[in-house]
């Protein structure tokens, strides 16, 4: 294979790579907004594939944020863009694992799925401050402000919109889903017009 040959094979990959992320980004927002609306197990079977479908696009997105922005990267970028690729991973993995089996490998996924959000989130949150701490980050700073509030605001937020507003609890990590998202389209557009 020639370099040309190798350089249009990872300017492809890169193009899918980002490519799902804006549109995982755009699917998590959908799928945050529809889990306000506090959902009915039947609405809710319809939603959770939706879901599952896109944290695989995010997941695979994973590498090209990396590959485009890992020159800036210091101790605290490293960890908290590493704790968010795993913790997302893991999620994804247990969010497929409950849409597909049944208890108790389901039971199991879901665990997963909440850990591995949870870690995700965390880890959103670190990576967040090091952009906004780097000046050598060329990634907008609005997605860092989104990740930084993927947790400490979207579960309040999740919490209190479907108690209060629609009436009933609901799932809180519709709230962290809609901003997490909402960076992930930040980070698509950005990588896109980069190219």
């Amino acid at each position: 294979m020639t370099q040309h040959e190798q350089r249009s094979a990872v300017s492809g990959w890169m193009r899918i790579s980002i490519l799902s992320g804006l549109i995982g980004g755009v699917s998590m927002i959908l799928t945050g907004i529809a889990l306000l609306s506090v959902l009915n197990e039947a609405e809710f079977e319809i939603v959770e594939p939706f879901g599952a479908f896109a944290m695989a696009l995010l997941s695979l997105a994973l590498p090209a944020l990396y590959i485009a922005e890992r020159s800036w990267f210091g101790r605290l970028a490293k960890s908290g863009y590493g704790l968010m690729s795993l913790g997302w991973v893991v999620a994804t993995v247990g969010i497929i694992l409950t849409s597909l089996t049944m208890p108790p490998l389901s039971e199991t996924g879901f665990i997963a799925f909440l850990l591995g959000l949870l870690v995700a989130m965390l880890g959103a949150l670190l990576f967040g401050v090091a952009i906004l701490r780097s000046d050598a980050a060329t990634i907008p700073r609005l997605s860092a402000y989104f990740l930084i509030a993927a947790l400490p605001v979207g579960v309040p937020f999740a919490i209190g919109f479907t108690t209060y507003v629609m009436g009933e609890g609901a799932d809180p990590w519709a709230g962290p889903m809609i901003l997490y998202g909402l960076a992930w389209v930040v980070f698509g557009r950005y990588l896109w017009t980069r190219q």
